[in-house]
């Protein structure tokens, strides 16, 4: 008996390095699995509100002194019935292709209707007569689309941002969300309005950038001056491919809206304003921002949005998701997803590789 014991004894410090070992594998395991769906990020977000002001005061005045272009197209009766979530899709002119993709999957009157959500196309003036025309009559025809008075360019972009959040905030007071998002986006709206439905407060959700420095190349088209911000880092933001606010936190973020001029890298701005406000981004696993998700069911099924999605796939991924609930998806699918996506982002998957029907 005793020889036995003896034995255990001596391999017990075996057995509690191998279990070391094993803890410190799982756990390293669990850590980048966090690390890379995005999880990890979410709870880090919690708690940014830590480095913020307390909100800012809200004023009591309907009227909002942002500086923005009159509006010459503008659906007056669109939100008649007030959706549970507004969408502003920031188009360009030329981009009607893109547009009615949107509008026959996840933008169509049928699913606005049965998800609670409305689908407006935010645009400038485009140069050409002949595309005024043609967007004037595209506005007559399907009465989506919010038009300013300003070109339309990349220059302007965050100036489209703004005019599209002052129509809404005028307009359709009763949304109680905004989805700011771009017309090569996939928008799951039956999970995204779903998970907003169990949510309230402040709130600005998205993929959030972290301590991101400003171009300073004057030849970039990200170009920030010094004048436009002196700062060494930016706030952090939320990808502008989509990010949702809630009614009163756009409210507190146009207050803190000066007279321009603005850095043209919208999300930028917009991150600035949050801050200003005393609003902290979250960020939201589900929400790509700029990465390519693979194109299959599951990862539609599972993401709120998709991003630099074609025409023709922006039909697929609709048909998909409708047929998703047909099939089973892993419990891993969001790491897949994330991990080829972000492979793609960062040049290390070939793209055609995450095709998978």
């Amino acid at each position: 008996m005793l020889p036995a014991v003896a034995a255990c004894l001596r391999l017990f410090p075996v057995y509690r390095r191998r279990w070391r070992v094993f803890v410190t594998v799982i756990s390293l395991a669990l850590l980048i699995i966090f690390l890379i769906s995005g999880h990890l990020e979410e709870h880090l977000s919690w708690a940014l509100p830590i480095f913020y002001s307390a909100p800012s005061h809200l004023s009591s005045s309907p009227i909002l002194n942002v500086p923005v272009p009159p509006f010459l197209l503008s659906p007056v009766k669109a939100c008649l019935s007030p959706p549970l979530l507004l969408i502003l899709v920031s188009s360009a002119p030329s981009h009607r292709d893109r547009r009615d993709a949107i509008r026959q999957t996840w933008g169509s009157l049928s699913s606005s209707t049965e998800f609670a959500s409305l689908t407006l196309f935010v645009l400038g003036v485009p140069k050409s007569p002949v595309e005024r025309a043609a967007l004037v009559h595209e506005a007559v025809t399907h009465r989506d689309i919010i038009q300013a008075n300003f070109t339309d360019s990349y220059q302007n972009l965050t100036l489209k941002t703004l005019t599209g959040l002052s129509w809404a905030l005028e307009k359709c007071q009763e949304a109680q969300y905004l989805l700011k998002t771009d017309d090569d986006v996939f928008v799951n709206t039956p999970s995204l309005s779903k998970f907003l439905r169990e949510h309230n407060g402040l709130m600005y959700l998205g993929r959030v950038h972290w301590h991101v420095s400003p171009d300073r190349d004057p030849e970039s088209r990200h170009y920030t001056s010094y004048e436009l911000y002196a700062g060494d880092h930016f706030p952090p933001y939320c990808s502008g491919t989509g990010y949702v606010l809630s009614q009163a936190a756009a409210r507190h973020l146009l207050q803190e809206a000066g007279s321009g001029p603005w850095p043209t890298v919208e999300d930028v701005y917009v991150g600035i304003l949050a801050r200003a406000a005393g609003i902290a981004p979250r960020h939201i696993a589900k929400i790509a921002g700029s990465i390519i998700v693979p194109h299959n069911s599951c990862c539609y099924r599972t993401m709120f949005t998709s991003h630099r999605i074609t025409p023709r796939r922006m039909q697929e991924a609709w048909y998909m998701l409708k047929e998703a609930d047909n099939h089973w998806c892993p419990p891993l699918t969001l790491l897949y997803c994330k991990l080829m996506g972000q492979g793609v982002e960062n040049g290390d998957v070939y793209e055609p590789l995450l095709e998978n029907r």
